[in-house]
């Protein structure tokens, strides 16, 4: 396959597989940025606060094992729908873009799934409703992420990444303050303002975002073997696509692990006596820390032009927060150790997104490529809830669980070490 990423343009190159020059504009970025931030808010609000409540009402005496079950299962199904829907959306030569028909359908789908959530009465239900919003928000999600190589230049991406990076901070933050905070009495009515908010992003970023079409005729005819075939990238051949896979699948393993059970850490560990609303303020400490962590790391990494040595001191910070949830079980401590995570998990994203643009191996296949790389995302989700209920269903010891948590982000710096063509 022609490196298109790498070569110059040619009359026979069509636009949507040019490597960008033109300078995006602040517009853009928010745009991107709040149509990502309304999916956050899902991810945050309700996979660490609302579905563990939930999953705790139905199943009181099970509910680490069924939260891990279905924090398992709809996580492997994302990991899935996010790769293809990307890989689909690089095929498609609708007249109004590659990405935006998946943007505008997956909002409206994500929109159904929230509905089923907010009226969930049996796990059957619960499960459903979570299951259908991890699958059609992750396929939104492959869209807009695509949509930074598609049109930001190399030079300005360290920026955007941190920018956009915004949007796992500010979602972070609205989904705890509307799933811990404003609905004290009734939590789950905070599913019918995440659906409004849902709405009112991605049906106008799907209808009016900047888009370039692939005219048809460029791509050889759809067959699924072939389809299948191309997810495969050689490690041999990209080594450095490899390896910024595992620079984002490991410590994203073990940040997973130490925030998956914070609401049953605050109940079972801490005794906190209203952990909802604790591990809502553990959230909203943590991501407005890292607003300005992210911020601060993309735009110092444009100008140092460097990326691994963010990544190698902002794992370390993240290992620091989880020590200390393990050896000082305290309220006080939560606090802190919600603050510092936030620093490191910041400053780690600043600098994620970048990395990865840099290393993509071709122009044409490039949200097939970041679909790849958020496999790194999202295996880590499905896992950690497994693994992490495995280690407090043998060891009873959430202690163990958070050592073994850092251990895990710390070998992060081991594999960003391995990357030879970013700095």
């Amino acid at each position: 396959m022609e490196n298109v990423a790498l070569a110059a343009p040619s009359p026979s190159t069509p636009e949507a597989w040019q490597v960008p020059t033109q300078r995006v504009g602040l517009g853009f970025m928010v745009a991107l940025t709040i149509t990502a931030m309304s999916l956050y808010i899902l991810f945050t609000g309700i996979g660490g606060l609302l579905l563990p409540l939930q999953v705790g009402l139905l199943a009181p005496k099970s509910k680490i094992a069924v939260l891990g079950l279905f924090t398992g299962i709809a996580v492997l199904v994302a990991l899935i729908a996010n790769p293809i829907a990307g890989a689909l959306s690089d095929r498609t030569t609708s007249r109004f873009g590659r990405r935006r028909p998946w943007i505008l359908i997956g909002g409206l789908l994500t929109v159904v799934s929230l509905f089923f959530l907010w009226k969930a009465t049996n796990l059957t239900l619960l499960f459903i409703g979570w299951c259908g919003t991890e699958l059609f928000a992750n396929c939104v999600l492959a869209a807009i992420t695509a949509m930074i190589p598609d049109h930001v230049p190399e030079n300005q991406r360290g920026t955007v990444s941190g920018i956009f990076g915004l949007a796992l901070s500010f979602g972070g933050i609205l989904g705890a303050v509307i799933a811990g905070q404003l609905f004290k009495t009734a939590p789950t009515n905070a599913y019918l303002v995440m659906l409004l908010i849902v709405l009112v992003t991605t049906v106008p970023f799907g209808l009016f975002a900047p888009d370039k079409v692939l005219p048809q005729g460029y791509l050889p005819p759809f067959r699924f073997g072939a389809f299948l075939k191309n997810f495969w990238i050689d490690p041999r051949k990209y080594p450095d696509f490899g390896w910024t896979w595992l620079t984002r699948f490991i410590p994203l393993l073990g940040y997973f692990l130490a925030t998956t059970y914070v609401f049953y850490y605050l109940q079972d560990a801490i005794k906190y006596a209203k952990p909802l609303q604790g591990a809502s303020t553990f959230s909203i400490i943590a991501t407005a820390v890292s607003i300005v962590s992210t911020v601060l790391g993309g735009i110092l990494s444009d100008r140092l032009r460097r990326r691994k040595v963010f990544v190698i001191v902002s794992v370390s910070i993240i290992a620091v927060s989880m020590l200390m949830l393990a050896f000082f079980q305290t309220w006080a401590i939560v606090l802190a150790a919600a603050a510092i995570l936030g620093l490191g998990f910041g400053a780690y994203m600043a600098v994620d997104v970048a990395i990865v643009t840099q290393v993509l191996p071709s122009g044409e296949n490039r949200a097939k490529d970041m679909g790849i790389i958020n496999i790194a995302n999202t295996l880590p989700h499905s896992l950690a809830p497994v693994l992490a209920g495995a280690i407090l269903a043998t060891m009873h010891s959430y202690s163990l669980l958070y050592v073994f948590a850092a251990v895990a982000t710390l070998f992060g710096i081991l594999v960003v070490l391995q990357l030879k063509n970013v700095r």
